[in-house]
């Protein structure tokens, strides 16, 4: 058998700094992937500039519509129809690769699509440490598969991330053969999948992590919370530290109950970034956030 072919989408909006941290991760972590950029209409000058370094692979995306993702979700749906690989890796540009991904890998994400044929979405994600309780409750080890299985209370409501999340390796064939196509929400997304498909599994190996403390777009604009937030913490990327190859294959030989929480095995360049990390750099200080709070109730109110 031929082994199965993985192609990854970025997505992309005006942080051309995160844009080139992610597309350096991937090409250092995951050599010879295919791997293409859909933006979506950045016009910020320094974004520009990284977009037209990385030439042939960047698609230039016509936003639609005006929700807080803008075009995203459109743009899934584009990378979706668009690929001729078998799985599809999406990620979007606040994201790192950070630690080698190799064959074995890819066995993985295989031997669990083939013994789950109800399965569609594998989560590549590191788990957030600020979260640990609900993680650890909600997903159980499958050693058999060297994977996590979401085990939550039926009664509960969320399909996110028990049916789906937008960071997630896909299944092409079996999302077209669905006729799947992609909602306006991540809720709504979750909400079609558990109509489709059976529950997302976690990675026991995870590859990818969000970036700390990044600029975060709502609706196409950063708040003015969010300005002065970036601003504050020094408007630099707070990359993480590669994982050694020494480091990376220990971390897949250890016993499933040690959780893949990325505050356990990944930090920062930056050493003064602290732990849980924080993800919306307006979360880390306390007016930042309460500006952004008001100027998002104030566009509710607008728009009412």
């Amino acid at each position: 058998m031929t082994s199965p072919r993985l192609d990854v989408a970025i997505f992309s909006y005006n942080r051309g700094a995160y844009l080139k941290n992610c597309v350096d991760s991937l090409q250092r972590n995951m050599p010879g992937i295919g791997w293409t950029v859909y933006d979506d209409g950045s016009d910020e000058p320094d974004t520009v500039a990284v977009l037209q370094s990385l030439g042939e692979h960047v698609l230039h995306m016509k936003s639609v519509g005006e929700d807080r993702h803008g075009g995203y979700y459109n743009n899934m749906q584009t990378a979706l129809d668009a690929t001729q690989a078998d799985y599809l890796l999406m990620l979007q540009d606040d994201l790192q690769v950070v630690r080698p991904f190799d064959r074995e890998d890819l066995s993985r994400i295989y031997e669990v699509f083939d013994q789950s044929p109800s399965t569609v979405f594998i989560s590549p994600l590191f788990l957030k440490g600020s979260k640990r309780a609900y993680f650890q409750q909600r997903y159980q080890p499958d050693a058999g598969l060297r994977c996590y299985r979401w085990s939550a209370d039926p009664e509960e409501t969320g399909k996110v991330p028990q049916k789906y999340a937008d960071i997630a390796v896909l299944h092409v064939a079996r999302l077209r053969q669905s006729g799947w196509q992609f909602a306006g929400s991540e809720e709504a997304n979750g909400a079609l999948a558990d109509r489709l498909f059976g529950d997302m599994v976690q990675a026991a190996e995870p590859w990818v992590f969000y970036i700390p403390e990044e600029p975060a777009y709502r609706g196409r604009v950063l708040t003015f919370g969010a300005k002065l937030a970036v601003k504050m913490s020094g408007n630099t990327v707070k990359s993480f530290k590669d994982m050694t190859a020494q480091a990376s294959w220990a971390f897949a030989q250890r016993d499933l109950g040690v959780y893949p929480f990325a505050e356990d095995f990944v930090d920062t360049v930056d050493p003064t970034v602290r732990k849980p990390y924080k993800f919306n750099a307006y979360r880390t200080r306390w007016l930042p956030l309460i500006l952004n709070k008001l100027e998002l109730w104030g566009r509710r109110l607008w728009h009412r």
